[in-house]
């Protein structure tokens, strides 16, 4: 695993060029991809995916404006679409024995359904795809879709390196893309590996975006990691290109989110300990201010400003 050392108390200037460098390092990769995807003869299907807050609403936004630059009409397609229905996860559950609700293993997704789908856009043919609305717990009719043959279809979700999806996306015409912190961030003694980097995200995120309390992140993050053991980090090396999201900067700039959120945890919760470890850990780091991000930058899928 490769790591870069970061500076604990930088500068106003070394700030600005920590965000600056950062930014652009990915954009550089970012730009390589879709080099990569526009030169792709017959380029028809693409998969996106990566574990949790790995910034993949970013790079489909990227990759649907640069194969736009070259006149093909990207429509992005979430396979969370094609969750069952809530009261069929919730018996879903109750037979795994969870104490939350699945929205995380295989057998959560309508394989069959997704592979109607595929086929029929596939063969260019005008195709209803579903939507899952997430408050009712219901899937709804979605969009419509007339395809056409200059059209790319891109498939985002974690589940896109899932056996069974996989293998229905996989064929000629078609290249999967891999974005997720892959480099670790050593701060003196401390080293902040890619999960860690990706829980203090979601940590950030969740209050922010989704207002769900740090305690109920930290108590879902270990189900989380286990499905991603189970289900996405066996299949990495399926894919044909791929993405670091690690930001130099990510460490100082969540600090600030981060001791809000965490702080807030009750004592007598069981994950007070490990919000106040994090803290402590994140002691020697000077905040970054996420003024400083400009208005693209991939942490605005976790930071609002």
């Amino acid at each position: 695993m490769q790591e870069w050392n970061v500076t604990a108390d930088p500068t106003e200037v070394e700030q600005a060029e920590l965000v600056r460098d950062g930014e652009a390092h990915f954009n550089q990769q970012l730009v390589r991809l879709t080099d990569s995807l526009i030169r792709t003869p017959d380029l028809q299907m693409i998969g996106l995916t990566g574990p949790t807050c790995s910034g993949k609403t970013t790079a489909a936004n990227m990759i649907t404006e640069a194969l736009a630059s070259e006149g093909k009409r990207v429509h992005v397609i979430s396979i969370d679409d094609f969750y069952f229905d809530k009261r069929y996860l919730e018996e879903l559950t109750r037979k795994k024995g969870m104490r939350t609700l699945d929205y995380d293993s295989e057998d959560t997704i309508d394989v069959e359904l997704l592979r109607s789908c595929v086929e029929s856009l596939r063969q260019w043919e005008p195709t209803c795809l579903p939507r899952f609305n997430f408050i009712t717990g219901d899937r709804e009719a979605g969009e419509r879709i007339d395809p056409d043959p200059a059209d790319v279809f891109l498939f985002e979700g974690i589940q896109v390196l899932y056996p069974a999806v996989r293998e229905i996306l996989a064929g000629e015409g078609y290249l999967s893309v891999l974005i997720a912190p892959q480099t670790a961030l050593r701060v003196g003694e401390e080293l902040f590996t890619p999960n860690e980097l990706r829980l203090l995200r979601r940590l950030v995120r969740d209050v922010q975006f989704r207002g769900t309390e740090a305690a109920f992140t930290l108590y879902l993050w270990e189900s989380v990691r286990a499905n991603e053991e189970r289900s996405i980090f066996p299949y990495l090396s399926f894919c044909d290109l791929s993405v670091d999201s690690t930001m130099p900067y990510e460490l100082g700039m969540l600090k600030p989110f981060l001791e809000r959120d965490l702080n807030s945890i009750p004592k007598s919760d069981r994950n007070w300990e490990t919000g106040q470890r994090i803290l402590r850990r994140l002691a020697s780091i000077k905040p970054i201010s996420h003024r400083l991000l400009p208005q693209k930058s991939l942490y605005k899928e976790f930071i609002a400003l």
